[in-house]
């Protein structure tokens, strides 16, 4: 039935690109992997080149593009949206007719930068971030729940999918957004807005809730989605900061230097801000099942990338089954405006499961080799690098793991990973200093045999794209102290067989050798860079950091100086 390209660029950031064969995920890459500038929201031109070559095609092969921003809705409703919002329609229009401007120039792009002169479809931003995570379930039919800063000047809609048949039953329009009220207090923390929410979610785990009831009178469920109080925000207005003096003098200061000790005040509000979203969520989700009478829930959008939020739904018993793409900001919009204009090209689409993220680059033998000698790394040939790098692990080693073809999303799922034992407690304090170059409080994702997940962890079902946090089992959290986060709870990614075969086959030797059949996974990057890409970048990372080894393929790479290895 033909391919299509999906495309996202020109936003906040998170420029990638999408080829979808019938409804197959061939190829997917984000722009700042071969850019090396994080978020990268230009023109994705080597994503796109990556994916077309990846599916073995040209641009005059594609029976459509798919381009995920249509700010046309507001346009043509300014009115109604000026009447609600009166104090951010001015910003509102005058953006609209920037962006405007620059999405008529996606045809051109497109023309000049891959040849490519056929249909461009432009789709609703919120459509595409549903159809990414309905389309790539395995329900036939599902709640859909959508939630970000904004995208067309909406922060969220909701409905439900069965089929191929999305239908939007609510929206909320920008600046009642959850992801620009995380992202203020993100701010307000002392850390990088659009950036390091994810701290915010960590740095949770160290405080008690005792802020909730202010935090519950500045944003909180309402019958029709949720409502805001705007008085405590700037982001509507483009303030110098996101949040307002309201918001100082009511909690204070605003924290300068997160990379020191943080006072408890400020984990406590952390604590209560990741509370009340968790609460706003889970009664959304509450809610849309009611009115669905669906039991299943897609969720996507960057308010979807918040694990501990994720995990409630389940453990709360609030959704049966939970379906978050590996892609679930921006960069899935892609996927969801590939998926779409390939619906609207052709009438149809072939729905099948996304199962895996590694839908990346990979490279070959001679490219490793040259990669490493390039740097100036001696590497020997290992005929078994899971069970070698097992053996690394369990002697204390943290390893650089570089295979396959890369991920899609901001997740290391076991092709571009730093790993290293999680028996050992001091294994995060050194992983973070020494490795990552972090923050401390800073939690790190374990990766867990799928068929072993229920003996260390509850509540664990399938999680292969690590995007839910579960609790670790009590009688398992002095085994696995490494990824047992100060509350308790851990990021789980759950490893098939089928899906991950090198990858799991590492995790069962660690097994074998350790009892334990569980590794620490974080992201194959150092703080404020992408995830590696290439052999090259692996090698560099390797040697600019203290990690132990690399295994590069079927090839490893020691620290300089160090014994070389005796086995395989």
């Amino acid at each position: 039935m033909g391919y299509a390209l999906g495309i996202i660029c020109y936003g906040r950031h998170e420029a990638a690109a999408v080829v979808v064969e019938s409804g197959r995920v061939v190829a997917a890459a984000e722009e700042e992997r071969f850019s090396r500038r994080k978020f990268d929201p230009s023109f994705p031109a080597r994503s796109v080149e990556f994916c077309l070559r990846q599916a073995g095609i040209t641009a005059d092969d594609l029976c459509a593009v798919g381009y995920g921003f249509d700010p046309r809705r507001k346009l043509l409703s300014k009115g109604v949206y000026a009447a609600r919002h009166p104090a951010s329609a001015l910003r509102l229009f005058g953006s609209n007719r920037r962006l405007a401007r620059r999405m008529n120039g996606i045809e051109q792009d497109l023309r000049e930068r891959i040849g490519y002169a056929g249909r461009v479809f432009r789709f609703n931003h919120h459509l595409c971030h549903a159809a990414s995570t309905f389309y790539a379930s395995p329900f036939e039919s599902a709640a859909v729940l959508t939630l970000d800063g904004v995208g067309d000047w909406e922060s969220g809609a909701w409905g439900a999918g069965r089929g191929l048949r999305l239908t939007e039953t609510g929206s909320i329009d920008w600046p009642l957004s959850l992801g620009h009220v995380y992202s203020a207090f993100t701010e307000y923390l002392g850390f990088e807005p659009f950036s390091d929410e994810y701290k915010v979610m960590g740095l949770a785990a160290y405080g008690e809730p005792r802020y909730a009831g202010e935090v519950e009178k500045i944003f909180w469920s309402t019958p029709r989605g949720y409502d805001v109080d705007l008085s405590y925000f700037a982001f509507q207005r483009a303030g110098r900061t996101r949040y307002s003096r309201k918001l100082v003098e009511r909690f204070g200061p605003a924290l300068v230097n997160p990379d020191g000790d943080i006072p408890q005040r400020y984990r406590d509000l952390a604590a209560s801000v990741q509370r009340q979203l968790e609460r706003v969520i889970s009664e959304r989700a509450r809610r849309l099942a009611a009115e669905t009478g669906e039991r299943r829930l897609c969720l996507a959008g960057g308010v979807a990338m918040n694990s501990l939020a994720n995990g409630r739904l389940l453990i709360e018993g609030l959704v049966d089954e939970l379906y978050v793409p590996p892609c679930a900001s921006d960069a899935g919009v892609a996927l969801g405006a590939a998926y779409l204009a390939h619906l609207k090209a052709t009438g149809g689409l072939e729905r099948e499961e996304l199962k895996t993220a590694a839908l990346g680059p990979s490279y070959d033998d001679a490219e490793i080799i040259a990669a490493l000698g390039a740097a100036g790394l001696p590497a020997q040939r290992i005929d078994d690098p899971a069970r070698a790098t097992a053996r690394l692990l369990a002697g204390g080693k943290i390893v650089g793991w570089f295979q396959g073809r890369m991920e899609f999303g901001q997740r290391a799922l076991g092709s571009r990973s730093i790993l290293a034992d999680p028996r050992r407690a001091e294994m995060k304090e050194i992983v973070n200093a020494r490795i990552k170059f972090r923050e401390p409080f800073r939690p790190f994702a374990p990766s867990v045999l799928a068929e072993r997940a229920d003996e260390y962890f509850e509540h664990a079902r399938a999680n292969p794209f690590m995007t839910r946090v579960c609790p670790v089992r009590s009688e398992m959290r002095e085994r696995v102290p490494a990824v047992t986060h100060a509350d308790g709870t851990a990021r789980v990614q759950t490893v098939e067989r089928a899906e991950c075969p090198l990858y799991w086959s590492l995790i069962d030797a660690f097994g074998e050798l350790t009892g334990v059949p569980v590794v620490l996974n974080t992201s194959f990057n150092v703080r404020g860079q992408p995830i590696v890409n290439t052999p090259a970048e692996a090698a560099e990372t390797f040697l600019s950091t203290s990690l132990d080894a690399l295994v590069c393929g079927n090839h490893l790479a020691l620290r300089p100086g160090a014994p070389p290895d005796q086995e395989d």
